[in-house]
């Protein structure tokens, strides 16, 4: 077993990491709220890429090379203790769990494991104790979400991953006429994809639990769906450790935009991201107030709010500048105790 979350080699690597990608795509505006010293949880949220529809002598666009590349990824970040993973079809589900053993020296639980029943499922990795896990099917017939109840240092976590269709997901469709509660049937079938997913999140871990809801949500800030979560109390981690909005002339705070049927454009460096659709939202409990740190690392810990592994790898498995055409999102959640009225 690996000794405490990094290892001397994983703390040089991430240490350089830090210090060049902050500046260039992560762009903090706001300083650390999160204390120095107090019990956190690292969480990465990526969409992997199922590389269904790459060229077939590709392999998924070299499927085996991204999830090495991954693999090194998540060791060279200390092994967070929550990856949310989405696009799992069965290759990469057989390649993940061929790793089972090995990955950050076999620490991790593969959760909502098996079968997938389409080329997008979601995964979570984590090293902390599973209390309790299930999957909900999303309106529409395809799309799912996937709950773990999980215990931590900050006490109670719900984590919620899931994969929502744009919106709107079909012309001139902008209502729901068979969705049930907690969907409304005036709503679109995309909203109700986000409904259902936060309401999944609500019911579980009692009133102490932290909540997290993340994924590919296929829109942007400005939606109505992301506005919804808003308004019911979820946080954007990644704006609310001071992280900027995404700015699609250069690619900063952007998470998807490369090609996803292109080989070629996970081995170009260049190739930049021109939009904002993954999220690691939060809604804390009454018992305690949510913190990030930033993406500068305030508390020192080597692990920052805002994108992950945005600079492109050096030398990577099969050539490969990146693991998926989407950029991941990191979260170091805090959770300060209030004090009794």
């Amino acid at each position: 077993m690996r000794s405490g979350r990094f290892g001397v080699r994983r703390l040089a690597v991430i240490a350089i990491a830090l210090a060049v990608a902050a500046p260039a795509s992560l762009a903090s505006t706001a300083p650390a709220s999160a204390e120095p010293g107090a019990p956190d949880v690292h969480i990465v949220n990526l969409n992997l890429l199922h590389g269904t529809f790459c060229p077939p002598e590709t392999d998924g666009c070299q499927a085996p090379d991204r999830v090495e590349l991954l693999a090194q990824e998540l060791e060279d970040a200390g092994c967070p203790d929550v990856v949310g993973l989405q696009e799992i079809n069965i290759n990469l589900a057989k390649l993940l769990e061929a790793r089972d053993d090995t990955l950050c020296e076999g620490d991790y639980k593969i959760l909502f494991g098996g079968k997938p029943k389409s080329h997008d499922t979601e995964r979570v990795l984590t090293t902390l104790p599973v209390k309790s896990t299930k999957v909900i099917d999303l309106h529409g017939g395809f799309r799912t979400a996937s709950r773990a109840l999980l215990g931590s240092p900050i006490g109670p976590i719900v984590i919620v991953v899931t994969h929502q269709e744009g919106d709107p997901e079909t012309p001139g469709v902008t209502t729901c006429p068979t969705c049930v509660p907690p969907c409304q049937q005036d709503a679109s079938v995309a909203q109700c994809q986000t409904t259902a997913a936060a309401a999944l999140a609500d019911e579980a871990g009692g009133a102490k639990a932290v909540r997290v809801l993340m994924g590919d949500f296929n829109v942007t800030s400005t939606s109505a769906r992301y506005q919804s979560l808003i308004s019911a109390g979820w946080v954007d981690s990644h704006l609310e450790a001071g992280n900027a909005e995404c700015d699609p002339a250069t690619g900063t705070s952007c998470t998807s935009g490369r090609d996803d049927k292109s080989i070629e454009a996970l081995k170009d460096p260049a190739a930049r991201e021109s939009e904002r659709i993954d999220f690691i939202f939060v809604k804390p409990p009454t018992r305690c107030t949510v913190a990030f740190d930033s993406a500068a690392d305030g508390d020192g810990d080597f692990f920052g709010t805002g994108l992950f592994k945005a600079i492109p790898a050096v030398d990577g498995p099969g050539g490969l500048a990146w693991a998926s055409d989407h950029t991941g999102v990191s979260a170091d959640l805090s959770c300060t105790k209030n004090a009794k009225e």
